[in-house]
């Protein structure tokens, strides 16, 4: 169930900042395109892209509250301590504000996670926001939140709620 996004091939979308004069106010296919860039150069590791296209500010919100900075990221990818083998995304919807000079990106995202006794998927909700600059479009905030399913207990008391 990953997007159509990671079966693009990298050159398919242009490259964040190679030509800043291509990047134009309100275009949802350039946003698109970044964000296929930025979910490839995740899975890859790819450092140096992922400077390009984080903002300056970057703003990194994980799941468990942690906020880290575009420096704190970069390091972790560096080091290869990020834990995700394979990341992906779905429900992909962009939202164009500040006349078109800014983009709210929402979905789904799917990722493997290296776990120490075996891999697991991870699935997680998304904001993203992307800002146009004179070089390009650049991330500058990334929120995630894990889907978990309902516990057991949780469950049965719904269901034990629903038979009254």
């Amino acid at each position: 169930m990953f997007s159509l996004a990671l079966a693009l091939p990298a050159a398919a979308a242009p490259a964040i900042g190679a030509d800043a004069g291509t990047a134009l106010a309100g275009d949802v296919g350039a946003v698109r395109a970044a964000e296929a860039q930025r979910a490839q150069a995740v899975a890859r590791r790819d450092v140096k892209l992922l400077r390009q296209l984080f903002g300056g500010a970057y703003y990194h919100v994980e799941t468990n509250g942690r906020v880290r900075t575009k420096t704190e990221v970069l390091q972790l990818l560096e080091r290869d301590e990020f834990e995700f083998s394979s990341y992906g995304m779905d429900n992909t919807e962009i939202a164009m504000l500040d006349n078109g000079r800014t983009a709210v990106v929402t979905g789904r995202l799917i990722a493997r996670i290296n776990g120490v006794e075996r891999p697991k998927e991870w699935r997680g909700r998304y904001v993203r926001v992307w800002t146009l600059d004179k070089g390009g479009w650049r991330n500058t905030l990334h929120q995630s939140t894990e889907i978990r399913p309902p516990s057991l207990s949780l469950a049965r008391t719904a269901q034990a709620s629903a038979q009254q």
